[in-house]
């Protein structure tokens, strides 16, 4: 059964990322953590299911995290 996207954002404001608001149309909504240059746009409400692409982006995402927390 896919996460819903309150919970992968709930999991990405334990990592630190920092929602931006006004940024994005609708029901997006984009976070930025403060070590990493990217932007992680979420789609959806918050009971939708999150898209398989989306669980890959900040695995990836969690990964660069992870070496920049190791390298400091």
């Amino acid at each position: 059964m896919p996460r819903k996207v309150r919970e992968l954002k709930a999991q990405i404001a334990r990592e630190g990322f920092v929602f931006l608001p006004k940024r994005g149309k609708g029901s997006h909504e984009r976070w930025r953590h403060p070590l990493l240059q990217k932007t992680l746009t979420i789609p959806g409400k918050d009971g939708d299911d999150a898209p398989p692409y989306l669980e890959k982006q900040l695995a990836k995402l969690l990964i660069e995290l992870e070496k920049l927390r190791e390298n400091s």
